[in-house]
């Protein structure tokens, strides 16, 4: 049986003002065992992120260009993310909406499904909140929790995933660790404690495009950490890669916000771009990392370059190796609040 737990997911701006509505419903659609966890503010911003004890596969259901007919709000449920090959279309009749379009998720969720008929799913947790700029977070329900799982969209051949998230009062909620299930059974594979540092990122912290270990097996993801936005663009990651041998997945010594990866060399490549003090001065340091037999990459090769660009961004102006102030200052800056430093 699906343990399914409370959920609380992180907010995604809208201008200065948002109303975020979070929320998870389970129950079944035929003989099937169903989690749907929301993420949606708006008419036109509802996602959801699908998952049944038939196949294990956690996909993002299709909103049919926010399609509403009669008895609700339409939406095709893919056999894997994002293709056009669908598995069910499903009829959720009973979400309302605000004057302003805002969602509202009542405690049970009715429907049906082109597949198998009328259902009803339970609510098991919702979480609201809003934020404005001026006053920073407002919390509606100063709560406080530990390991919390919520459901990552991306997954593997073999398995799926749940990031722990734990939150203190007064505080923002921060993913801890990872729950690995397998798809074959939905049992519990793994658990990946003590991350530190990762802001919750909704169901997208993880992602699985990236063959981080140069096997050529769908085996590899990496876990995003940011700031307290969704949308803020310092993020960096944290490469993992599973070990046959150990029969679970490991870290690979790699974390960083630009990294490229040469699969003919096994080389990874981790650029750190720091401003000094304007956006077009940047020292920006070169990693290069070797990947070995003891699946973990090792630095090989590091340099530090002073680049002064155009104001438009698009002339070298100067180019030299950096001084040791400058590459100390380089090391030293936060990735996670690398573009700060220009102000």
């Amino acid at each position: 049986m699906i343990n399914l737990k409370k959920v609380l997911f992180i907010m995604v701006f809208f201008s200065n003002f948002a109303l975020a509505n979070y929320t998870i419903y389970e129950g079944t659609i035929g003989k099937n065992k169903v989690e749907l966890y929301f993420d949606a503010f708006y008419d036109n911003d509802i996602n959801i992120i699908y998952l049944n004890n038939d196949s294990f596969e956690p996909t993002q259901l299709d909103n049919v260009h926010n399609t509403q007919i009669e008895d609700g709000l339409v939406f095709n449920v893919p056999k894997t993310n994002f293709s056009e090959d669908f598995i069910d279309t499903i009829v959720i009749k009973n979400i309302d909406f605000n004057k302003d379009r805002s969602i509202i998720l009542n405690q049970n969720l009715e429907g049906y499904s082109k597949k198998y008929g009328d259902f009803k799913l339970v609510r098991k947790f919702d979480y609201e909140f809003t934020y404005n700029d001026d006053d920073n977070l407002k919390l509606k329900n100063n709560i406080e929790f530990e390991n919390e799982e919520i459901i990552q969209r991306e997954s593997t051949k073999d398995y799926y995933f749940k990031t722990l998230v734990s939150k203190k009062k007064g505080e923002f909620l921060k993913v801890v660790g990872i729950n690995v299930y397998r798809k074959k059974d939905g049992s519990l594979h793994q658990t990946i404690n003590d991350l530190k540092d990762f802001g919750f990122l909704s169901f997208t912290s993880i992602y699985t495009n990236r063959d981080a270990n140069f096997d050529g097996k769908d085996n590899d993801f990496y876990i995003s950490k940011s700031k307290e936005s969704i949308n803020d663009s310092n993020v960096i990651d944290a490469y993992f890669s599973y070990d046959e041998k150990q029969n679970k997945f490991v870290y690979l010594n790699l974390t960083g916000r630009f990294i490229t990866f040469d699969s003919d060399k096994k080389i990874a490549k981790k650029e750190k771009i720091c401003p000094i003090k304007t956006a077009m001065t940047r020292a920006i340091i070169t990693d290069l990392y070797q990947y070995s037999d003891d699946k973990k990459y090792t630095l090989t090769n590091s340099k530090c370059e002073l680049i002064k660009y155009s104001e438009n961004g698009e002339k070298i102006l100067l180019s030299r190796t950096c001084n040791k102030k400058e590459k100390l200052f380089c090391q030293k800056a936060s990735e996670l609040l690398i573009d700060e430093y220009a102000d």
